[in-house]
């Protein structure tokens, strides 16, 4: 789990991770002195190594932030919170870059936590496909 760390990163998600409800949801923050972005962050990996960067806040939802990883060929988009010492996906779907701007959409009309659940449960629920 966490592929890519370092040992430092490492040994400060395992001081915390024994706690968290649903360890796969986790994200841990990533120090990456190379890459700009412009004032978005911070940089956050997930549970299977893909790089995460918040975006900003969510437009409707406190506490919310908005989060996406690169294409690979899905692309990981949703909300993210930080939760005492860690940050946690409240909702997250993989999706063909061609549908990352309707994904996007559909999140931020997304009124509360429950509207975010819908979110994910319908986006992971659909067939992907390898084409637009």
């Amino acid at each position: 789990m966490f592929p890519g760390l370092t040992r430092p990163e490492a040994e400060a998600v395992a001081s915390w991770l024994g706690d968290v409800e649903v360890p796969h949801r986790a994200l841990v923050p990533v120090e990456i002195g190379v890459v700009l972005s412009d004032g978005a962050g911070p940089h956050l990996l997930d549970a299977t190594g893909v790089l995460v960067l918040v975006l900003g806040v969510h437009s409707h939802i406190d506490g919310a932030m908005v989060a996406m990883g690169a294409p690979n060929p899905h692309q990981a988009i949703g909300a993210v919170t930080l939760r005492d010492a860690h940050w946690m996906w409240l909702a997250r779907r993989d999706v063909p870059e061609p549908s990352r701007v309707v994904a996007l959409d559909e999140l931020d009309a997304c009124s509360d936590v429950a509207g975010l659940a819908a979110w994910e449960a319908a986006g992971n629920a659909a067939p992907r496909t390898l084409g637009p």
